[in-house]
């Protein structure tokens, strides 16, 4: 038995929860007030700077999980 298998079976479910993540995040009122837009740069408040970052982090696990799994296509 290939010893690829479990990791790939690994990286697929650890793929699923941070897009899981990923989701719930941007479909939160926080998520929506920290990226609305406005005349005066509302979104720009330091209030917003965790969920800003929060954001960039589930973005690039989901990245960083998808590039290792690429690495399994044949």
């Amino acid at each position: 038995m290939s010893m690829g298998r479990p990791m790939r079976d690994r990286l697929e479910a650890e793929l699923a929860q941070a897009r899981a993540a990923l989701h719930t995040h941007t479909a939160s009122w926080e998520y929506a007030f920290a990226m609305a837009g406005g005349c005066h740069g509302g979104s720009e408040h330091p209030a917003h700077r965790a969920t800003r970052a929060r954001t960039d982090e589930l973005v690039q696990r989901c990245r960083e999980l998808e590039a290792r799994l690429a690495e399994f296509v044949v």
